[in-house]
């Protein structure tokens, strides 16, 4: 469909060029305010076309999502989302429908008429539509005159009530609000020219970092808040935030003068709390931020003092405008957390410096930046800290106070911890130094990041219930953030919790479906499908200027990992030539790949017991452990290692179908398998029979590896018909090996032996072997284009 056509929905016209839905019937109504033009996001657009190319069919999801989300791993939720706000947009109702009627268990139907606009229609609707401004001018004219006194009167009433409330505003605003929770919204910019966003953005910013001081204030992170900008629902809002109330304001500049107005309302019936206006010039911005942050402090907590050495509240800083505008920039750029808005970040922040020198939140915000550039692009460890240290140093010099510099000095010294010392000594020095700063900082504000990134510290100690306990915190100051999601789900995956990590990243993924390396981050937590490698191909095709010179390290690795993975050994190379020095552990990665290659089981398992020596208590390592044990013959060692995986599995009879979950039915299957070795065979049927019931009830995310295991169950019960049904069905479903969770080929499956001489199970595995060529051959004819581009 091109994208310059536009439709007629019913009232609506369909703009795809300008993402815009239009009915002219309510903008155009007599004496209406409300506007009618709204805005879909791109997702949402390209589902509504793709129904309205098929009005009056039945579409079924599966071509919604092959069409709007080809190649990625998606599931319904999203789509369900997606329609909602179609319908949302066009005033319908999913009960009663007028425009989009769902057909449960098979898709969607567009039930409207619809027709193509072509230029003299379009001009025709143009010109209804200024008739009908005009007719509302008209209309208006003849009420003018005779209301002439009333409107002056009124407008002298108005100036009498508003000198009433500035006269009394002083002794307003000291009455205190009984709020124990808020979210700072985006406030508007009103200016004419529309061009204050970063300082409009600024200002709840610095209003959030202030609240969030006050310890017995719930204040949600700007990363969720910000996600309402424009239109919104109180009540709305409130219950997806969990706050009793918002706040939110409009900045308009005239010239050197700007007025900010600010109020809080209730979530409850949206009723106003409190309201205050503020006018200042644009070379004191620092001291309009610390006299708005002052009043609300004020009228949410008047006895508060803030703590020794954090002084924000009463100090003026000397920075001029340029330079906060410079440092605002640069925090927008650092948190896209991606090569290019990094480098652009750097620089940003770099010139805020040249102009202040003593400006701490630059300092802060540069060595944040450094320190991403370690995680998000191709920067060594030490290079990172080396850069970064110096700059938190004279920040902390600077105010000592900051709890946003002790929260990156805690970051930085974990990672520092981390290169040095591998975290082999847990009372290191700087892992001590490391905790004292997130604590202190915690102590000081109650900040989303800085919970995160005590987190990570956390993590590297094996706190696990710590670590859970941090994470929900920052997940319920920050509700709405996708990011913390996909971390979140990252730690869930690293401690053995497959399921609850794939469940965690869909949640993500609903909040933010186009996020920029979706692709790439998926990898971590789910196994390689037959899509997901044509994904990863897609997008290095489209990012192609990335991997000239692996601008991220991370992208690179996950690239050619699955490139491995499939024996497209070419295009791996092709990644690894362009990668700088190596990181540890994807070293040990192409070591794993390697040993499985040449089925050398004896050094994976020296490998894994290294690994666990190091990380005794880590779920997913002991599961690792013991499939290397049972894959060595080592059947009594790989029990002992199980029952450390989960001791409660010591009395298999005692193992009811309640205590199998979705998180754990895979370990239990070796587990079981394993007893079957040792000659528990009753033990372990009873176990295998459990799992069986249990998948069938369909709660597992992954529904392609449950059709596997199903597969292995099957195979171990001497059911070899029912083994081959459940392979042959995962395999279509595009089933891979997966080297990032396993190091053997399907041929070489260790609970899918009994098959190994069965004919129908050799067809499935030349088959197999086929699909994987003609995969290859697809993704290598993908990346040939790349290759002659950067050569």
């Amino acid at each position: 469909m091109e994208h310059s056509q536009q439709y007629q929905l019913g009232p609506w016209i369909i703009c795809p060029q300008s993402n815009t839905i239009t009915n002219n019937a309510i903008s155009n109504k007599a004496h209406s305010n409300k506007s009618g033009t709204h805005s879909l996001d791109n997702k949402s657009m390209q589902v509504l076309l793709f129904l309205i190319q098929h009005a009056g069919e039945q579409v079924t999801k599966d071509q919604i999502f092959e069409q709007v989300w080809k190649n990625s791993i998606v599931a319904d939720d999203i789509l369900s989302v997606t329609v909602s706000k179609i319908r949302k947009a066009l005033g319908d109702n999913a009960r009663s429908p007028t425009f989009i009627k769902t057909l449960p268990g098979i898709g969607y139907s567009l039930i409207a008429s619809v027709e193509k606009l072509d230029s003299d229609k379009l001009a025709s609707i143009k010109q209804v539509s200024n008739k009908s401004d005009s007719n509302k001018q008209e209309s208006t004219k003849g009420i003018k005159a005779p209301g002439i006194y009333l409107g002056i009167m009124a407008l002298l009433f108005v100036a009498s009530l508003a000198l009433y409330l500035i006269l009394s505003d002083e002794g307003s605003s000291t009455s205190q609000l009984n709020i124990n929770s808020i979210a700072v919204l985006p406030f508007d910019d009103l200016s004419a020219e529309q061009d204050n966003q970063h300082f409009t953005d600024g200002l709840p910013d610095a209003i959030i970092n202030q609240l969030s001081q006050t310890n017995s204030l719930k204040v949600i992170s700007r990363y969720s808040s910000f996600t309402y900008r424009g239109k919104y629902n109180a009540s709305e809002i409130g219950q997806a935030l969990q706050v009793e109330a918002l706040l939110d304001g409009s900045v308009q500049k005239m010239g050197e003068q700007v007025r900010i107005n600010v109020r809080i309302f209730s979530t409850k019936n949206g009723q106003q709390l409190w309201s205050k206006t503020f006018d200042s010039d644009t070379q004191n911005s620092f001291k309009l931020q610390d006299n708005i942050s002052a009043a609300i402090q004020e009228i949410i907590q008047p006895n508060y003092v803030p703590r020794d050495g954090n002084l924000s509240l009463t100090t003026t800083k000397a920075i001029s405008a340029q330079a906060y505008e410079w440092y605002l920039m640069g925090q927008y750029h650092w948190r896209q957390r991606n090569p290019k808005s990094l480098l652009k970040a750097e620089t940003y922040f770099k010139h805020s410096l040249e102009l202040a020198p003593d400006y701490a939140d630059a300092h802060v915000g540069l060595a944040i930046t450094y320190a991403n550039l370690h995680h998000f692009a191709n920067w060594s460890e030490r290079k990172a800290i080396d850069k970064a240290l110096p700059h938190i140093e004279r920040a902390l010099a600077l105010e000592p106070g900051s709890p946003t510099a002790l929260a990156t000095k805690g970051m930085i010294l974990t990672l520092k911890a981390n290169y040095e010392t591998g975290f082999s000594v847990v009372d290191s020095t700087l892992i001590q130094q490391a905790q004292q700063a997130f604590l202190l900082s915690l102590e000081l504000d109650n900040n989303a990041t800085t919970h995160h990134w005590y987190s990570s510290l956390l993590k590297r100690l094996g706190n696990e219930s710590q670590v859970i306990q941090h994470m929900n915190q920052a997940v319920e100051l920050n509700p709405l953030s996708a990011s913390l999601k996909r971390s979140f789900s990252n730690y869930l995956r690293s401690i053995g919790k497959p399921d609850s990590a794939q469940r965690m990243y869909q949640r993500a993924l609903i909040l933010e479906p186009d996020h920029f390396s979706h692709v790439i981050d998926s990898t971590h937590i789910f196994r390689h499908t037959q899509q997901s490698i044509i994904a990863l191909a897609e997008w290095q095709s489209t990012n192609a200027e990335l991997f000239i010179n692996c601008s991220s390290d991370e992208y690179c690795e996950q690239v050619a990992l699955a490139y491995l993975n499939i024996g497209a050994n070419q295009a791996a190379n092709n990644v690894l030539a362009r990668m700088g020095p190596k990181h540890g552990h994807f070293l040990d990665s192409l070591d794993l790949i390697e040993f499985g290659l040449k089925a050398e089981e004896q050094k994976v398992l020296l490998f894994k017991e290294r690994v666990a020596l190091n990380r005794p208590n880590n779920r997913r390592v002991l599961f690792d452990l013991g499939v290397a044990q049972f894959r060595a013959g080592k059947f009594r060692q790989a029990k002992i290692t199980l029952l450390k995986f989960d001791p409660e599995w010591r009395e298999p009879a005692s193992i009811k179908l309640s205590d199998i979950t979705a998180d754990n039915y895979i370990a239990l299957v070796l587990h079981a398998v394993t007893l079957s070795n040792l000659d528990q065979k009753t033990d372990a049927e009873f176990l295998l029979k459990n799992i069986q019931i249990f998948l069938k009830q369909d709660q597992v995310f992954d529904k392609i590896q449950a059709q596997f295991v199903l597969a292995e169950i099957n195979a171990q019960l001497d059911d070899e018909s029912q083994a081959l049904v459940h392979l042959a069905t995962a395999l279509k479903m595009g089933w891979l090996e997966s080297n990032h969770l396993e190091w053997w080929s399907l041929e070489n499956n260790h609970l899918l032996q009994p098959l190994i001489g069965n004919s129908e199970f050799k067809l499935l595995l030349e088959q197999h072997k086929k699909k994987l060529n003609q995969l290859r051959q697809r993704v290598t004819r993908k990346l040939s284009t790349i290759s002659n581009s950067i050569k």
